[in-house]
Parts: structure tokens; C-alpha cells; sequence
């Protein structure tokens, strides 16, 4: 699913550029911070870890970029609670997420710092099949800058701040014993890659 997704946008870029759009293809690396939720009795943890995935970005004009990104993390999930006081990892996870956004690009020379927001969905698949794989609306905050040496090739240098809705729920202890943690987490990240362009 995951994989048709992204070829589905890679081949609607291909299309778009065809008619004359620039539009921009950029790998990324990053590190994604941890994020801690409280809950009554303790707490879950989601650990720091690196990051990859990309961007593709729709430029109409030189200064809007309509984007969609994809980035994966590998993480893990810990829990610290009253019925186990020491902080214990509960299972390996991968986490993707999926934004639909767009940007306002400031200035016109070859530096471009630029401001976003998003909309889209993070899936949670844990590593031990007794925890569900889950998915919940995620909102983006994005600032960066994008550096141009060339009309098809620059750098581009960002940090994103994103807020799954609804994160958490896990059963701990012996009998499956539950423990539900719902709300708001927030994950903080910065990342880097290089600018394809493409189009004019």
C-alpha cells in the first residue's frame, strides 16, 4: 500500500512537470526526538531514533510549493508505571508518516528559507504482533531553508514538529492487564537532503 502510494505521486510529479510545473523530488535524512505521554499512572515513551523518506514538492509559482512527504523511523516503545516503576521497552516499532501540505518560500535569490503547514496520517506498526498496528491524524509545522546552486540541484535544510491525535493505549502485565494512554504527543525533527529539479 505504502509503496503504490508513493508511486502513485511520483508518477502525478512526472505529469505535472511534463505541463510545465517545476516540481522538486528531494531524499531526506534526519533524526526524529523522542516523545513522552503521561498518563495517570506512569507514562510511554517513544524513543529517539534517525529518519529517512522524501519530498515531493508542486511549485505553481516562486514563492507557494504544494508538498507531499513521506518519512519512516524506526523506534521503540518504553513504559514506565506504578505496576513496574522501572522504565522497560515494550516492543520495536516502525512509524511512517504521510503529509499532504504546502509552503510559502521567501525571497528570490538562491537562498530560499521557507514556512509550512500539513495534514495527513502516522501509522504505528509495532514489532510484537500482541500490540495492534494503528494509525491517527497527524498536523505539521515546517521551517527550513533551501539553498540553490543551480536551477535543478540544491540542498534543502528543515525541522518539522509533528502532532499525531490520539497516540497511545498498550496492555501491560501479567493477564493482560490494560493501560490506555490517549491524547496528543508531539515529535520534533530535523532532516536534510538534496533538490532535484524538474520542469521549468
Amino acid at each position: 500500500m505504502k509503496k503504490l502510494l508513493i508511486l502513485t505521486i511520483f508518477m502525478l510529479a512526472l505529469t505535472f512537470s511534463a505541463r510545465s510545473q517545476k516540481f522538486e523530488i528531494t531524499p531526506q535524512y534526519g533524526y526524529q526526538l523522542g516523545a513522552k505521554y503521561n498518563y495517570y499512572g506512569g507514562y510511554l515513551k517513544l524513543e529517539d531514533s534517525d529518519q529517512y523518506g522524501i519530498t515531493f514538492s508542486l511549485n505553481p509559482n516562486d514563492n507557494i510549493s504544494f508538498e507531499f512527504m513521506w518519512a519512516q523511523q524506526n523506534s521503540s516503545v518504553s513504559i514506565k508505571d506504578y505496576i513496574n516503576p522501572i522504565q522497560t521497552t515494550l516492543t520495536d516499532v516502525r512509524v511512517d508518516h504521510f503529509q499532504f501540505g504546502a509552503a510559502y518560500m521567501f525571497g528570490y535569490n538562491e537562498f530560499r528559507p521557507f514556512a509550512g503547514l500539513s495534514a495527513g496520517w502516522s501509522t504505528f506498526d509495532p514489532e510484537r504482533k500482541l500490540y495492534d498496528v494503528s494509525s491517527y491524524f497527524t498536523m505539521g509545522l515546517t521551517g527550513g531553508l533551501k539553498y540553490f546552486f543551480s536551477d535543478r540541484i540544491g540542498i534543502r535544510i528543515q525541522t518539522q514538529l509533528l502532532m499525531p491525535v490520539g497516540w497511545g493505549g498498550v496492555y501491560i502485565g501479567p493477564g493482560g492487564a490494560g493501560v490506555t494512554a490517549g491524547g496528543s504527543i508531539l515529535q520534533l525533527n530535523f532532516s536534510g537532503g538534496l533538490i532535484i529539479g524538474l520542469g521549468d
